[in-house]
């Protein structure tokens, strides 16, 4: 099949296809990284939102984005219901709400026609995640689930070649996101004060597994694509008047004899960010670290370390595709985030024309990667209960391929 070339698809396409907020607005923090990743390439463009759970702050974000007052709405079931009616109404849904919302938000806009990209974990638990799949096959919408960092190309080109075969057969997989910022390091005395992440009604008692370890975890399954079969779990809580745990270990099993290791932390107290994989095979590893991202390092067995930067010619397609400037101009964080904006808008511009959007969505972050976070949160939350012992964790059945 042979590659359709973007700009052709956007000329044919004639606009920007008509994007709604649930969430992200100016109170949010990662509303403004949605915001200005998905304009970087023109793919989108806001015409609709309930922004906020505040009146106000959801009709100050309107304001300051230009966006008519008759289509900021008090609820994303009233904005599902009068977008889905409307010629011009919005064909793509972005809901950045905290993980409690995200179900039933999904659900009253896969239900009406409207494609979703949602923030991660993609819900509260497995049943609900698998829900989300058979509801996005059943009415033929499209789904991405925003593990951002699958959007640097050094992550991308990691992937190909961990799936071509550079490191031979695959024996450890390692992933952190350790924190350790004032941000997440102290809880206010009041609990009133807590934040959202830090609550266990919202998230759980294994908070840390959603918000932070799922990322690492996701790396891991982006690159190596293989599920993991069992997990033994410790989890901690340090932080004083904490009441979800803010630092996990997790021991992991794969089919034929892989190993592995995932770390989440809020209390890794000099780390900025701390999100890193090291992958080792037969015949080399390869090694990467979030905070410097143009670089993958690999070593071959008994060979010397090889620098491999972004931007050059001789990297993977899905790499390539993902550059926008030359060696020696950094890209970073937005820049990734802009790309699954940018394959997603190639992927429903290309279904909406009747073109195989395959070459654009099959490698984005979608259902299936929300099942199988899910279906590890449950089994690392029951071995930690049950003093760590392996838990096995049941195979993803269902995908979505719209």
């Amino acid at each position: 099949m042979s590659e359709i070339d973007i700009d052709e698809l956007r000329s044919r396409f004639g606009r920007r296809l008509r994007i709604g907020f649930v969430g992200g607005g100016r109170d949010s923090v990662i509303g403004e990284t949605h915001l200005a990743a998905m304009r970087v390439d023109g793919f989108f463009e806001l015409y609709a939102g309930v922004f906020s759970v505040d009146p106000t702050v959801s009709a100050a974000t309107a304001r300051a984005e230009f966006i008519d007052a008759n289509r900021v709405y008090g609820s994303f079931n009233e904005m599902a219901e009068k977008e889905a009616q409307r010629e011009d109404g919005i064909e793509v849904v972005l809901i950045a709400t905290p993980p409690h919302i995200h179900f039933e938000a999904a659900k009253a806009f896969l239900t009406r026609g409207i494609d979703v990209i949602c923030e991660k974990p993609i819900a509260v638990n497995r049943e609900q995640a698998v829900q989300l799949d058979e509801l996005a096959r059943q009415h033929g919408r499209l789904f991405c689930l925003t593990h951002c960092y699958t959007g640097y190309p050094m992550v991308r080109e990691a992937r190909a070649m961990v799936r071509s075969g550079q490191l031979g057969k695959i024996r450890i997989l390692e992933a952190e996101l350790a924190a350790g910022d004032p941000g997440v390091s102290f809880e206010p005395e009041n609990p009133a004060d807590r934040h959202w992440r830090f609550r266990e009604n919202i998230m759980g008692k294994g908070a840390i597994l959603g918000e932070v370890a799922s990322h690492a975890h996701h790396l891991l399954h982006y690159i190596y694509g293989e599920e993991i079969s069992a997990v033994s779990a410790e989890m901690s809580t340090f932080v004083p008047r904490r009441a979800v745990y803010d630092n996990a270990y997790l021991t992991t099993r794969y089919a034929g004899g892989v190993r592995g290791r995932i770390w989440g932390s809020y209390i890794a107290a000099g780390n900025d960010h701390g999100l890193c994989f090291r992958i080792y095979g037969e015949l080399g590893g390869l090694k990467w670290h979030q905070e410097d991202p143009e670089i993958l390092w690999f070593k071959p067995i008994g060979g010397k370390a090889q620098r491999i930067a972004r931007g050059y010619q001789d990297l993977s397609s899905w790499a390539s595709r993902g550059s926008r400037f030359r060696p020696g101009h950094p890209e970073g964080y937005a820049l990734a985030f802009a790309n699954l904006y940018a394959d997603f808008g190639c992927a429903m511009m290309a279904r909406q024309l009747g073109l195989s959007h395959e070459q654009f969505y099959d490698a984005l972050p979608n259902t299936r990667d929300g099942i199988v976070t899910m279906s590890l949160i449950e089994a690392a939350v029951a071995s930690n209960d049950n003093d760590g012992h392996w838990t096995s964790i049941p195979k993803t059945s269902s995908a979505n391929n719209t």
